[in-house]
């Protein structure tokens, strides 16, 4: 039972938390600079003028960047009051006092700093409006060094967030080439953008750089791993990773159904029966989906194993256990699985009853041909031609040959000579039942 691995991707990877600064209002006095994104990010505000009043003398994160930083940066006392207002506009949520303030700035500033904070602030306007493509548009040639690899980052997860993958790598790429430096975080959204693009070796390498860059690596880092692991059938990999993840969150349900996903794969079903079980008792299991899986693993273990009885028996207390507590619904599927969990467990009195219940709403006529086979095998021969004559004519499933043999094994012991030989010759019209329907033909007479 092989999972696709989008289970990863959508349990694990979807969300990608967007670095969307907050823009609050701030006093920018004349003489005083600060850099866009300490602008965004309050950095600026009365209490840090001072700090900030001296831009010559800070250090710059990038000491290192091949790119040469633009001069005047800085934003005149006109300038900033309209800009201060727009930008405590977009915080707040005011999308119309920040168009009103924001937009003439960055339509006809001949400051390009100042248009530049404007269409960051603009920017933000439009992504919070859902207009991904639109936030895309920043300008970025007229900002400091700090704010514009800072920015580069941000466009980064822009792009991604738009699903425009190969453009992250692009501005990601500008990143690394362009600053001097190496960013733990970069390296982790060039990991994301690489396993959105399938390109799994190079997702893992990205995320293995990103990890040995810092001391606090993010548990989505790993996650990004793990599902490129999985992705190519890399199970021992990934299911090391996601061992050490969930020994540090025990409690996590969606750690824990990864896990088991991965040991499934591995052919690893002890393993993930343990799980389960530990998921079981701990409240974890909440969905019908989690009890049959739970209970169709133990029927396939039972089916292994020398003593099939224990673990069939297993997967009924399963099922039982959902049904309880309301959890699964008991329908056709529920009392199909539940009828081949007592055939394998070899209780067929109570597989029988199961089967009887399924058979109302079952789609074909299969359940009624397991119920008339395991009847015939108990000498139930008139219950047993009944059920597989509602089987015969529902029809609908593989064995239909199957079906017409068992027919005719109870027909002939009800005596009824004419009506087996009209059902083996049905069924040696399978290939499947041929040899048997015709050697029992030929003892009956018929050449």
């Amino acid at each position: 039972m092989k999972l696709d691995s989008r289970w990863l991707a959508c349990g694990m990877c979807s969300a990608l938390v967007l670095a969307c600064l907050p823009l609050p209002a701030l006093a920018q006095q004349a003489g005083q600079q600060c850099t866009d994104m300490q602008m965004l990010r309050h950095e600026c505000g009365d209490k840090q003028q001072a700090k900030h009043a001296k831009q010559a003398e800070q250090k710059s994160k990038y000491p290192n960047a091949k790119r040469k930083q633009p001069a005047n940066t800085g934003v005149s006392p006109k300038l900033a009051k309209p800009l201060n207002a727009g930008l405590a506009a977009v915080n707040s949520g005011d999308t119309a006092t920040a168009l009103q303030d924001l937009q003439p700035i960055a339509d006809s500033s001949d400051n390009a700093y100042a248009k530049a904070l404007a269409t960051l602030g603009l920017a933000q306007v439009k992504y919070r409006g859902g207009d991904t493509k639109g936030a895309i548009v920043l300008q970025k040639q007229a900002l400091d060094n700090d704010s514009y690899f800072q920015g580069l980052e941000t466009l980064a997860q822009l792009y991604i967030a738009d699903e425009d993958y190969a453009d992250a790598l692009k501005a990601l790429d500008t990143w690394n080439q362009q600053s001097g430096a190496q960013s733990a975080d970069v390296y982790a959204l060039q990991g994301n953008a690489y396993y959105r693009l399938q390109k799994y070796p190079q997702a893992v390498a990205a995320v293995q750089k990103a990890k040995s860059l810092t001391d606090k690596p993010q548990p989505s880092w790993d996650q990004i791993e793990m599902a490129s692991y999985f992705a190519m059938d890399k199970y021992d990999d990934a299911a090391k990773l996601a061992e050490a993840a969930l020994a540090k969150d025990p409690n996590n349900s969606t750690l824990l159904q990864n896990v088991i996903a991965i040991y499934v794969n591995a052919h690893q079903d002890k393993k993930a029966l343990a799980l389960l079980e530990r998921a079981r008792a701990n409240g974890q299991i909440k969905d019908a989906t989690g009890y049959m899986n739970m209970a169709r693993m133990y029927d396939n273990l039972a089916q292994s194993s020398q003593d099939p009885k224990v673990d069939a028996l297993k997967a009924v207390g399963v099922l039982k256990e959902g049904m309880d507590k309301g959890i699964i619904q008991p329908d056709y599927a529920t009392y199909k699985l539940l009828g081949n969990s007592y055939q394998i467990g070899g209780d067929f009195h109570n597989a029988i009853a199961a089967y009887a219940k399924a058979a109302p709403t079952a789609p074909t006529g299969e359940v009624d041909f397991l119920r008339g086979q395991l009847l015939e095998n108990l000498g139930q021969h008139a219950h047993a031609r009944d059920a597989l004559k509602q089987a015969i004519a529902k029809g609908g499933f593989k064995r239909m040959g199957a079906a017409y043999l068992v027919l005719g094994n109870a027909e002939l012991a009800l005596k009824d000579r004419a009506a087996a030989r009209a059902a083996y010759q049905k069924a040696e019209q399978d290939p499947e039942t041929r040899a048997d329907a015709q050697r029992t033909l030929k003892q009956l007479g018929h050449k």
